[in-house]
C-alpha cells in the first residue's frame, strides 16, 4: 500500500509541475512579434506626423468583426465625412448611451504609446484600455461635436502591461457613450514606429 501512496504522490507532482510553467507563461507577455500592419500618416492633416495602424474593422466597414457591442452598440450606414485613407468609408459605430464596445485584441509592442479616432455626437466617449491580466486602465474622456472630429492623442498607458522591450502583449480598447449618444469611426493605434 505504501508503494501505491508513492506512486499517486508522484502523478500528482508531476503534474502540477506541468501545469505550473503553463499557467505562469499565461500572465507574462508574449515573445512572438505582431503581424505585419501597414502603418500611414493618416493624421497628417492634423498636424500630427506619426504614422498608424488600423485597429481590427476600425473602420467598422466590415460590420464590427470581432468588436463585442453591449447596450444598444451598432454598425449604422453613416462614415465620417473626414478622409483618413484612399477613400471615405459606408459606415460606422453607433453607441446609445450607455453603450459599449470592445475591440479585437491589438497586438502591442512597447514603443505603442497612443491611439486615435474620429467622433461625433452630442454624448462623450468614455475610453478605457483593457489588458490581458484583466486589468482595466481608464484612458479619458473625449468631448464628440455636432460635426465629425479627430480625437486627440489617448494614451494606452503603455506601462501598464508591462512589456519588455522585444516582447508584445494584447490590449483591447473600450468605448462607451456618456451624456448622449454618439458615432466612432475609424480607429488607429500609433506604434511610434518612424519610416
Amino acid at each position: 500500500m505504501p508503494r501505491l501512496t508513492s506512486l499517486s504522490l508522484a502523478v500528482v507532482l508531476g503534474a502540477l509541475a506541468i501545469a505550473a510553467p503553463a499557467s505562469a507563461a499565461k500572465k507574462k507577455p508574449d515573445a512572438a512579434p505582431c503581424p505585419d500592419r501597414t502603418f500611414s500618416r493618416v493624421f497628417s492633416a492634423f498636424h500630427d506626423r506619426s504614422l498608424y495602424t488600423p485597429a481590427p474593422d476600425g473602420d467598422f466597414e466590415a460590420g464590427a468583426v470581432g468588436w463585442s457591442l453591449t447596450g444598444g452598440a451598432s454598425v449604422v450606414d453613416e462614415s465620417s465625412s473626414i478622409l483618413l485613407g484612399d477613400a471615405l468609408g459606408g459606415r460606422s459605430l453607433e453607441l446609445a448611451d450607455g453603450a459599449s464596445a470592445v475591440s479585437p485584441d491589438i497586438c502591442v509592442t512597447k514603443g505603442f504609446p497612443s491611439f486615435r479616432f474620429v467622433t461625433r455626437g452630442p454624448g462623450v466617449v468614455r475610453v478605457a484600455v483593457l489588458y490581458r491580466e484583466g486589468r482595466v486602465k481608464k484612458a479619458g474622456r473625449v468631448r464628440a461635436g455636432a460635426a465629425w472630429r479627430v480625437s486627440r492623442k489617448v494614451s494606452l498607458a503603455q506601462g501598464r502591461f508591462r512589456v519588455k522591450r522585444g516582447r508584445t502583449a494584447n490590449v483591447q480598447l473600450r468605448f462607451t457613450a456618456s451624456g448622449g449618444p454618439v458615432r466612432v469611426d475609424d480607429v488607429y493605434v500609433d506604434p511610434r514606429f518612424r519610416g
